[in-house]
């Protein structure tokens, strides 16, 4: 596994972290609490806090849902960056480019790109395994962007950790 600058959490590690009483969720816990001084390595977006918050409406889970809502903010440990207009053109770009991607899924990609993470870990064995992103517009070629994704598996998990500690 290549050298891990920043890594974009995708929906389901929260789910995981959260709700999870296991091995995984134990490792995602340390992981979080393994800090870098200055800028926090570990990234998502504000569609997260949208996709977490879904099950705990549909649960009437006031706990989980105030859980959910004090982690997906910017500070020490996690930078959460906004849904903008950059963010919604470079999702376009992933679809066009890998077409079985679904929407959310490019919102995710491209935020993690536009935070310039180099690794993404996710749940989702339907992305692929490397984002190499080319956007050419105007006559301009931009890119490559790339961007390994992980599986979330407590294998992965704990490697990460360990590169950190």
């Amino acid at each position: 596994m290549a050298s891990i600058e920043r890594l974009y959490l995708d929906t389901n590690v929260f789910v995981a972290m959260a709700e999870g009483a296991d091995d995984l969720s134990s490792e995602l816990y340390g992981l979080v609490g393994t800090q870098r001084p200055g800028q926090a390595f570990l990234c998502t977006s504000e569609l997260s806090l949208a996709e977490l918050l879904v099950q705990p409406y549909r649960d009437e889970n006031d706990g989980l849902i105030q859980l959910y809502d004090n982690w997906i903010n910017s500070g020490a440990w996690l930078e959460v960056r906004p849904v903008d207009r950059g963010v919604l053109w470079y999702a376009a770009v992933v679809r066009q480019q890998f077409r079985s991607v679904k929407l959310p899924d490019a919102i995710h990609i491209s935020t993690a790109i536009g935070l310039g993470c180099t690794h993404f870990i996710s749940g989702d064995r339907r992305l692929p395994s490397e984002i190499n992103l080319y956007h050419k517009r105007w006559g301009t070629e931009r890119g490559p962007a790339k961007l390994a994704v992980l599986p979330l598996d407590l294998d992965t998990v704990t490697r990460i950790r360990g590169e950190f500690s």
